[in-house]
């Protein structure tokens, strides 16, 4: 895993009876990034940081292993030697007990060290202990710090759990703050630590949340306490996670409005018996009309979502899995009314939103535990790389740095350019760690997450978007139908290669979003779309641009 070193200054937290203060600091390579502003729903923005620093720290404890070649020796040599073993072992059982009644004295003794460590000493040596470790050991200190953007109307904090499967944004809206006139666009990480968390959990509605993002310092100051937090490393899996969310994001999923107190009820079902079989989805039953429900599998039970039928043209069942990562919203769901889900189909990323006071949270789920985002989705793919030149990736960065926020179109019409290339360049920058797309607004942001950039190292494509663009070069597609209608495009086309022939189907929307594709190739009859586009529907993209 390649590492994008940076220097950071160190940030501080500060807390009063009176108000609240944090600041955080900001990469010294990089161009100065400047905020300084009064948070108004502070209580609700230090609630939302919370749940953030949960996903933070999320980790799957459930992990499969490959046990087969440990299967394979007990059928082997470890039944035959089974019999001579524990005839030994009896003999040996003397020596056992008076082996456990010295170690039952040893474990005695190091309960008295754990009681002295139980003093008020404790919080001291406990942060000589992780200072020495930050030292001596990196990566078991380690923690995936969020990341922060400042943008013109909004700043924003970006984050993905220890296993990399999901994936949150909290989006501070400028308008949700006061006395920050002046400010300087930017991105750079925060640390978040147990202290940082500690404080935010002090945070009331009645005692001023104000917020810096400073090149010498970031800072949240409540007046009680105050600490300092180092800064670390961004890795390149979390550039490549965060392109394959805002791609994801872009295949124009299904969104729904639903009852927070039902999906309380749903984590509540969960927390009341542990599965001992599959399935383990929850199983979203979407008809035309009625109102939308979920299925707790195994179990069967059926939970109304909304009050509010479905306002979609199609009757549609989706599966989700990782489902119990939802419980990091327990807390906030009875502060909220409702909760935004996009659905993309079965197996695929779900993103799950809540709005506190104007302050929006995001979760994105991979499509399941064990599937990171950066490791095998490749939603990207669905707008294929391109052969751009970097002098033309330069102008189109130099462009969005001086609109800050901007749809393809425009950028299209800036590089004189297609609407699909357009797209292709913005998803390059996203790679590139030098732009972030925003469902919300459904545009592309400035972001620049490094202080230098290398396009050939951050374009990496995926084996089947590589044999895509292969096969597309070798003009082995041939259109078989392209219609166009009110709610968009339908492509369908045949393609010959390898001595294989496979017939693949892309539909987009009026904004050339994604809405379906498939493909009768072994890799789509498999996977589906769960680790992006099969070779054939990357080249058929390319060829009906």
């Amino acid at each position: 895993m390649i590492t994008y070193t940076s220097r950071y200054t160190q940030s501080s937290v500060k807390s009063s009876l009176k108000e609240s203060s944090v600041t955080f600091g900001t990469d010294i390579k990089k161009s100065n990034v400047y905020l300084s502003v009064d948070i108004k729903p502070s209580h609700s923005f230090a609630r939302l940081m919370l749940v953030l620093g949960r996903i933070v720290r999320m980790q799957d404890a459930g992990k499969t292993r490959d046990h087969s070649a440990y299967q394979e020796w007990v059928q082997g040599q470890y039944l035959k030697e089974l019999p001579n073993y524990m005839g030994a072992q009896r003999k040996r059982l003397p020596s056992l007990l008076k082996e456990r009644e010295e170690l039952t004295k040893q474990a005695d003794a190091l309960q008295l060290i754990i009681k002295k460590f139980n003093s008020d000493s404790y919080p001291t040596q406990r942060q000589r202990f992780w200072s020495w470790l930050y030292t001596h050991d990196h990566d078991a200190w380690y923690v995936l710090d969020p990341i922060v953007s400042v943008q013109p109307d909004a700043t924003f904090f970006e984050a993905f759990s220890l296993d990399e499967s999901a994936y949150a944004r909290i989006a501070l809206p400028h308008s949700a703050t006061y006395g920050g006139k002046e400010f300087i666009c930017g991105t750079t990480n925060i640390d978040f630590s147990t202290s940082l968390e500690r404080e935010l959990a002090r945070t009331r509605s009645y005692r001023p949340l104000h917020l810096t993002v400073g090149k010498d310092s970031v800072e949240l100051d409540s007046g009680l306490s105050s600490t300092i937090e180092k800064k670390i490393d961004l890795p390149e899996s979390w550039t490549k996670g965060l392109v394959e969310v805002q791609a994801a994001l872009s295949l124009a999923p299904i969104e729904l409005k639903i009852s927070s107190l039902a999906l309380a009820d749903v984590l509540a079902r969960l927390d009341s018996e542990r599965e001992k079989q599959g399935p383990r989805s929850l199983l979203f039953k979407l008809i035309p009309g009625e109102q939308p429900k979920v299925v707790v599998e195994p179990w069967g039970d059926v939970f109304i979502l909304s009050e509010e039928p479905y306002l979609g043209t199609e009757q549609s069942e989706i599966k989700v899995w990782g489902r119990r990562r939802l419980r990091v919203l327990k807390e906030i769901l009875p502060l909220v009314h409702e909760v935004t889900v996009r659905l993309v189909a079965s197996g695929m990323p779900s993103f799950w939103s809540v709005e506190m006071e104007g302050v929006v949270l995001t979760i994105g789920l991979s499509g399941w535990t064990t599937q990171d985002w950066a490791a095998r989705a490749r939603f990207s793919a669905m707008i294929p790389a391109s052969d751009t030149s970097e002098e033309t990736m330069q102008k189109a960065v130099i462009f969005l740095k001086s609109q800050q926020l901007l749809e393809a179109s425009q950028l299209s019409k800036h590089l004189n350019t297609s609407p699909m290339e357009a797209r292709r360049i913005l998803q390059r920058l996203c790679l590139a760690g030098l732009a972030m797309y925003d469902p919300d607004y459904k545009k592309y942001r400035s972001r620049e997450l490094f202080s230098t950039c290398d396009f050939k190292l951050n374009s990496k494509a995926g084996r089947e978007e590589i044999k895509g663009i292969e096969i597309f070069k070798a003009n082995a597609v041939k259109l078989l139908s392209d219609k166009i209608n009110a709610k968009g495009r339908l492509i369908k086309g045949s393609i010959k290669y390898d001595n294989k022939v496979c017939t693949a189907i892309l539909n987009r929307d009026i904004d050339g979003r994604v809405i379906h594709a498939q493909c009768n190739c072994s890799h789509f009859r498999y996977h589906k779309l769960q680790q992006g586009p099969c070779r054939h529907i990357v080249a058929l993209s390319l060829t009906s641009e």
